[in-house]
């Protein structure tokens, strides 16, 4: 059996679909699962979640939008799969009546929380899979793992920079794809300072392509042998290059969702974002909100979040404190 799934999102979307994924391979082990997504994002794709990956760009997505039907030979790409699943074009009714033409059984699903939502993403992409994946299957956790080459470039990478092997890396990421997710970047800056308080650590600053600059605006203030710019980092590398941290603190973005995917014990600070929706799943995450005084997020009209500018370096400290990396 050949089975497709179609997802479009970010990093951190794709990551939250992981256990989704494993559920299908589980529950299909004679079959073989494509999924086509970002190119940017499907190298890191554990094995036990897809056999094969491919460019979402590729698929003639189009012509299941168009009003018309779809000829035989349009058709012909979807029906070399025996099924489909399709995290795009839920609510479009003409991509839905042509997809269903094809494929009657196809799974077409939306996956972002509505309003009175409870159920974690992870959860909604699972439930989505229904009956092809049995509702309230339990979910667990995939690990994202580097492969023997992506740790050796990592390595050499950082000591290309300056790392002696010995120091531990300590790994901060101040971006997010959207600004209103990032805690200010002035207490980054003092929090980096806090983290090279002790000797023996470096500081990865990690910086994202939607983010230019932020990097080196936080390293600016530090001694540059004990930090190292990670600035738009291809995706293998920058897998790589976490796995040798120890330690990761950022915002709700998709560099933290590869983080806390490859098992680095995380701290996660969320404004906007529900972490009860969006958090990483993982023993050793830790989510920081503080939105007892934000209206927004109290849903009054026309009010401006302020949950991310309400947490203090000093709650970030004393987190890490208490988690063992300050």
């Amino acid at each position: 059996m050949e089975i497709l799934v179609l997802h479009p999102g970010a990093l951190g979307d794709l990551i939250l679909s992981l256990p989704a994924l494993a559920l299908l391979r589980g529950c299909h082990r004679q079959g073989a699962i494509t999924l086509a997504g970002n190119s940017d994002y499907l190298e890191v794709i554990p094995a036990e979640c897809a056999d094969r990956t491919l460019s979402l760009a590729t698929l003639p997505l189009h012509r299941l939008y168009a009003p018309q039907r779809l000829s035989p030979a349009e058709a012909l790409p979807w029906r070399r799969y025996d099924r489909v699943v399709c995290w795009t074009g839920y609510g479009d009714p003409h991509f839905t009546a042509n997809l269903l033409d094809i494929h009657p059984d196809a799974r077409i699903a939306g996956w972002h929380p509505g309003a009175g939502e409870t159920r974690h993403v992870s959860r909604i992409f699972a439930d989505s899979l229904e009956p092809w994946v049995p509702r309230h299957k339990p979910l667990r956790p995939v690990k994202i793992q580097p492969g023997s080459f992506d740790e050796r470039d990592a390595e050499e990478w950082l000591l290309e920079r300056g790392w002696d092997r010995k120091s531990a890396v300590i790994a901060i990421h101040p971006g997010a794809g959207s600004p209103s997710k990032r805690w200010p970047l002035d207490r980054y800056c003092v929090l980096a300072q806090e983290i090279l308080r002790e000797p023996g650590r470096v500081l990865l600053v990690v910086e994202g392509p939607a983010e230019p600059g932020l990097a080196q605006v936080v390293a600016g203030g530090l001694r540059p042998e004990q930090t190292i710019p990670a600035q738009s980092l291809p995706i293998r590398l920058l897998a790589g290059v976490l796995s040798k941290c120890r330690f990761f603190v950022g915002n709700d973005s998709g560099i933290a969702h590869l983080a806390a995917g490859l098992g680095l014990a995380s701290l996660i600070l969320f404004g906007p974002t529900k972490p009860e929706h969006w958090a990483p799943p993982g023993e050793r995450v830790r989510v920081l909100r503080e939105e007892h005084n934000c209206d927004a997020c109290a849903c009054l009209p026309r009010s401006e979040h302020r949950c991310l500018g309400d947490i203090a370096v000093a709650s970030v400290c004393q987190q890490m404190v208490e988690l063992g990396f300050l």
